[in-house]
């Protein structure tokens, strides 16, 4: 048991980053950047009566395959290490750590081919890892509104495996140098609420979006001439923060967008090996609460190998009070840090999902670090305005 700790930090500088809804599927990396910033106040807290949970989803990875120390990307899943997606950090981590089930599920349709090359599971996210293939006339791409889609099912019971009405999935992929009818990609659906019981079995149906080659040609053209248009603008007054795309352009660009098709469904059953859901669970706990905006603020973490939840709660109902949730949006911005080998705190890229309740505020994160065995972690709250710290909170996971 560690004892609680509170002190003021001042001039103290550190990285921070933001936590942020998903982009829509199909969008490109995320390259966000930390900075630097000083601290205005702060209070470090050592979280104590961390328990180590082992249920339905309990044990590492590590069943699946040979030992993290050994793990080496297959020939099939090599492709997936450096997609350059949103989570592709998190996909080189689960292959490190053995979360990979491997797979070879083939399936074609008119003139498609889709192989479902991997699984990657825990109770709040599950991801596709993919490979598709189409005439070599054609190329994939992925235009708004015209995305790349996947609906989730349990085979069994028909039920989708998702806590939301809408598809919830975000489709990624990437094609190979001048192979863009070859797609290798990755399909991630995040859960606002855990799944509590396991689908052995599931049903993944992709609709793939593509043009022509030729019509692909043409819309990247018009994207370019419409990117130096802006860019013209912009140095012709650089104080103008809007610009509008000059009306032939758009009509070019629309009517391209237009063409983009639509594939049949491509539906792909696999089963689910049951070590994919046997994985270190770590809740955290604090023995006093944090204040923020003249409230006190329970903070609770649970951290899974994929996932961080962190849940901020109140004997009151302030998070679905408008003045207070102005003021928390305003001054006191979460962020999530991992405290690296040469004693850094780094943010975590990646989304998070937000979901509220009168009592409570919960952050879903997208988790990389847990088997990793960081040193501690750090919760930043953040001023957006004056683009500075005021409040933290540090978790120490040394003795864990």
């Amino acid at each position: 048991m560690s004892r609680m700790k509170r002190n003021e930090m001042e001039n103290s500088h550190a990285a921070h980053t933001l936590p942020r809804q998903e982009p829509k599927q199909g969008s490109a990396p995320d390259k966000r950047q930390s900075s630097m910033t000083r601290l205005s106040t702060a209070i470090v807290a050592v979280m104590t009566a961390a328990a180590l949970v082992l249920s339905p989803f309990a044990v590492t990875g590590q069943a699946l395959a040979a030992p993290a120390a050994a793990a080496k990307p297959s020939t099939a899943l090599a492709p997936f290490v450096k997609l350059g997606n949103l989570n592709n950090k998190q996909i080189e981590y689960a292959i490190k750590h053995n979360l990979v089930q491997p797979l070879n599920t083939v399936v074609k349709k008119d003139g498609y081919q889709l192989t479902v090359n991997g699984f990657i599971a825990d109770k709040y996210e599950l991801i596709v890892l993919f490979t598709a293939q189409t005439d070599s006339k054609r190329a994939f791409t992925a235009q708004a509104p015209q995305m790349h889609e996947l609906q989730l099912t349990d085979a069994i019971t028909g039920k989708a495996i998702s806590d939301k009405k809408v598809n919830a999935a975000m489709v990624h992929g990437v094609s190979p140098a001048k192979q863009n009818h070859i797609m290798h990609g990755t399909a991630l659906i995040r859960l606002t609420t855990p799944i509590t019981t396991a689908p052995q079995k599931v049903a993944a149906e992709f609709r793939l979006t593509s043009l022509t080659g030729n019509e692909l040609k043409q819309l990247e053209a018009v994207e370019a001439q419409m990117l130096a248009e802006a860019k013209k603008a912009h140095e012709a007054n650089p104080k103008n923060k809007t610009f509008k795309t000059s009306p032939e352009l758009l009509k070019k660009y629309n009517a391209l967008k237009a063409k983009v098709k639509k594939s049949a469904p491509l539906k792909a059953v696999f089963e689910i090996d049951p070590k994919v859901w046997k994985q270190e669970s770590l809740t955290l706990t604090p023995d006093e609460t944090l204040e923020i905006a003249g409230h006190q603020i329970k903070v609770s973490m649970e951290m899974t190998p994929l996932t961080t939840i962190t849940i901020l709660s109140s004997d009151e109902a302030l998070f679905k009070d408008k003045a207070f949730m102005e003021k928390f949006n305003k001054d006191y911005y979460p962020s999530l840090l991992v405290k690296s080998a040469n004693g850094e705190y780094k943010p975590q890229e990646g989304g998070s999902a937000y979901s509220y309740s009168d009592n409570t505020l919960t952050i879903v994160s997208e988790n990389y670090f847990l088997l990793d065995k960081p040193q501690s972690l750090r919760l930043d709250f953040k001023n957006l305005g004056e683009n500075k710290v005021t409040k933290q909170f540090i978790v120490d996971l040394s003795n864990q």
